[in-house]
């Protein structure tokens, strides 16, 4: 009560209820804001920027992935393979920059050479290993001899020619990723300053003067050139913040029309703002992971033996308030392939735990679990240790937290003993992403340490299959294999929210949890 009394703000906003301003809707479309993380804008470029709403607004890629999940077109008109390995790619004719520039097959290899070029360190450069020449363009020293990948070729205005180091069947998703935008020739003037004021091809443009150095928000204005599904709103105020809890409090008190909600916030906004609340799975796990480099957890047994002795109900029902589902998996059904029971061990079976460690000799000393710096996660934690405890036997058991950027290379270079939990989202809505993630030998987010050949041969066969019903089926084989293994214990597939003013409408989650910017309508 006390955030609404706050003068003639109150008078203009819905008590409680979020929202800058209200009145019925204009012709133009009127306008909102939305409170993001501090990331969202923290570049604008898009070998630079993350995945997000924001990002989805300013460009549109090759190809998109619907409601539903499946990749579609978007700028092109086909995505061709006959062997998985060398693709044709045709572009839509009429796409245009918001400066007026053609979007060529020349602007999406300018893009992708200017990502995948060491010195201009690109933060999703990386993406681009896959395609032939990434190596010469990213040398182990001295400086590279061209700046251009070898395996894409523009063979005409409007086609793309691409060669891939290995086949790759999911690779129509690859490209619906924001790294694999356009980029028009005006970018390369000044790359440091489009990154603060970029020149896209999607739905929203940035208007100037863009993000400021040291600024917290930015404007979006509805595209009218653009030809795609064009947005409804005629302006959106991107704010910044550090936290989704700090989102939300600014929500609360009418300075943002949209946030995002999650662990506590999520269950009060159920409460709260039950008509302004739009929720929805998202593509991910919790996991407890185990450290295969430590040799208390290398038998299989061990890692069976905790994963039975936690309670996911438990954890689900009472401490995330039934805002997630218990997982038996990697992935939910939100995913292409996701979904199956793969996790034999992923049920709540004291007694059997209890066998199941003393068969292995049982456990002696103490034992550190760590976690990121992360409120949900630490008390998730929190639980799990107590579970430990009572199901195990261990009794001298602590937990330790550390900041994302410190805690994945600890994990990487196998500085860290004791299992720990973490968050992995699919970086596409396909099975094949979030095996390849977790447990491929050469993925950056693979922190238990785990290797397999077999993993490894089925995943070949899921890359070269030549429909996707193979692809599929060889991934979830692939998942298969690795849970037998156990390399982590999957958890929970988590829920995500986002509450918003009454005057707002179409408000929509993507699949891993972000506002369809483009979607919402002001009423």
């Amino acid at each position: 009560m006390a955030l609404c009394a706050v003068g003639a703000l109150a008078a203009v906003s819905a008590c409680g209820g979020g929202g800058t301003q209200a009145g019925g809707a204009t012709a133009d479309g009127g306008s909102y804001s939305i409170g993001v993380p501090t990331w969202y804008i923290a570049h604008l470029t898009p070998g630079r920027a993350g995945f997000s709403g924001v990002a989805d607004a300013i460009w549109t890629p090759l190809t998109q992935v619907d409601r539903s999940g499946k990749v579609v077109d978007a700028v092109a008109r086909s995505v061709r393979s006959t062997d998985q390995r060398h693709w044709t790619i045709t572009l839509k004719s009429g796409w245009k920059f918001q400066n007026g520039e053609p979007v060529t097959a020349q602007s999406f290899a300018d893009s992708w050479n200017a990502a995948a070029y060491a010195p201009n360190t690109m933060a999703n450069g990386y993406l681009f290993a896959g395609i032939e020449g990434y190596a010469a363009l990213n040398p182990p020293d001295g400086k590279p001899t061209t700046d251009k990948l070898s395996g894409v070729r523009v063979t005409g205005t409007d086609t793309l020619e691409v060669t891939l180091t290995r086949p790759l069947s999911t690779f129509p998703y690859v490209l619906a990723g924001t790294a694999f935008a356009p980029m028009p020739k005006a970018a390369f003037k000044n790359l440091a300053g489009y990154d603060r004021l970029p020149i896209g091809n999607g739905p929203y443009q940035v208007a100037a003067p863009g993000l400021a150095p040291g600024g917290q928000q930015i404007t979006l204005k509805r595209f009218d050139g653009y030809p795609g599904a064009k947005g409804h709103a005629a302006q959106i105020t991107v704010k910044t913040y550090q936290t989704d809890a700090t989102a939300f409090t600014s929500f609360r008190s009418g300075a943002v029309d949209i946030a995002t909600a999650g662990g506590n916030d999520l269950s009060t906004a159920s409460r709260t703002y039950a008509a302004q609340l739009v929720t929805s799975p998202t593509a991910a796990v919790e996991y407890l992971g185990f450290p295969l480099w430590d040799r208390r957890f290398a038998d299989l047994r061990v890692r069976q033996a905790f994963s039975l002795a936690i309670d996911r109900k438990a954890i689900v029902g009472s401490l995330l308030q039934g805002h997630a589902q218990p997982a038996a998996g990697i992935a939910p059904d939100v995913i292409a392939g996701g979904g199956g029971t793969d996790c034999a061990a992923c049920g709540y079976d004291p007694a059997r735990a209890r066998q199941l460690l003393a068969a292995a000799g049982g456990w002696h000393g103490s034992l550190t679990l760590w976690t990121k710096q992360e409120p949900e996660s630490q008390t998730v934690l929190e639980a799990i240790v107590n579970q430990l405890r009572t199901n195990l036997g261990i009794t001298s058991i602590s937990l330790k937290v550390q900041p994302t950027d410190q805690i994945y290379p600890n994990l990487l270079a196998h500085k860290t003993t004791g299992p720990f939990l973490l968050y992995m989202g699919a970086a596409y809505p396909n099975i094949y992403s979030q095996d390849d993630q977790l447990f491929g030998s050469s993925s950056g987010t693979n922190v238990t340490g785990y290797k397999s050949a077999g993993f490894d041969a089925l995943m070949d066969k899921a890359a070269g299959a030549t429909t996707t019903a193979d692809g599929l089926r060889f991934a979830r084989q692939a998942g298969r294999t690795a849970m037998a293994d156990l390399p982590l214990a999957p958890l929970y597939y988590p829920v995500s929210g986002a509450v918003h003013a009454k005057r707002l409408s179409g408000v929509r989650l993507g699949y891993l949890g972000d506002v369809d910017l483009s979607s919402v309508t002001v009423r």
